[in-house]
């Protein structure tokens, strides 16, 4: 008959269950560092690639930093992997420097459309002095409309004060765009036709009938025509 002892027979080994040898019984929580049932250990998880992706493409590429980094915020959210602050960074980041670089864009080429614009104008002014070295023709586009609208607003005028000023204001336009052309023949008709219709003005506000220069302005009138017409008018 065997000798009992307070761990069991003293004829053999003592035998301890599974979990007394290093397995963890049933319900006992893990060691640390085990990691949870079906994730990899703590000190095994991986970085998400999409997190790194979507780092590395925010410096490249926006959209696809955008849309990496969108990815790998939902993996690690499934798969509990490690970079989700490389995956915000990501994001944020390609979100900025699109908007960065979407002002950037529209800046730069609202710059260049201005700077077209304007070497279209130089070449359009370039090609109109070509073509008007005197500045008569530019100027005649201006005066002959004038002239045509004195006879039109003369038809309507009832006062003496009212032929005055219809005087003034043709005078001062005719005198205003003659004065940018080089040509001394073509502001020297202009001048004659602008005096001309001064002394008019005189007349009527003296009480005069002013029928006796309309010969001297008709004449005034075909001289500076007549310049425009050579001008290409």
């Amino acid at each position: 008959m065997s000798q009992q002892t307070p761990y069991g027979s003293a004829s053999g080994p003592v035998q301890f269950p599974d979990h007394a040898q290093g397995q963890p019984a049933y319900g006992q929580q893990p060691a640390y560092g085990q990691g949870a049932p079906g994730y990899p250990p703590a000190g095994q998880q991986k970085t998400n690639t999409m997190a790194i992706l979507g780092l590395v493409f925010a410096f490249l590429f926006q959209p696809l930093g955008i849309i990496f980094s969108a990815i790998g915020l939902s993996q690690i959210k499934k798969t509990r992997e490690k970079g989700r602050g490389l995956a915000l960074t990501g994001l944020i980041l390609s979100i900025v420097f699109l908007i960065l670089g979407l002002l950037l864009f529209f800046f730069v080429f609202a710059a260049l459309n201005e700077v077209v614009e304007r070497a279209a104008a130089g070449e359009t002014q370039a090609a109109e002095a070509a073509e008007d070295p005197d500045g008569v023709l530019a100027a005649c586009q201006t005066v002959i409309p004038a002239i045509s609208a004195f006879g039109s607003d003369m038809a309507t005028v009832t006062t003496p004060e009212e032929y005055v000023q219809v005087v003034t204001d043709t005078r001062a336009t005719i005198e205003g765009a003659a004065g940018g052309a080089s040509d001394p023949a073509f502001v020297g008709d202009v001048q004659v036709l602008s005096d001309d219709l001064q002394l008019a003005a005189d007349s009527v506000a003296a009480g005069e009938d002013p029928s006796y220069l309309m010969d001297a302005l008709t004449e005034d009138e075909a001289r500076v025509n007549e310049a425009c017409a050579a001008a290409g008018y």
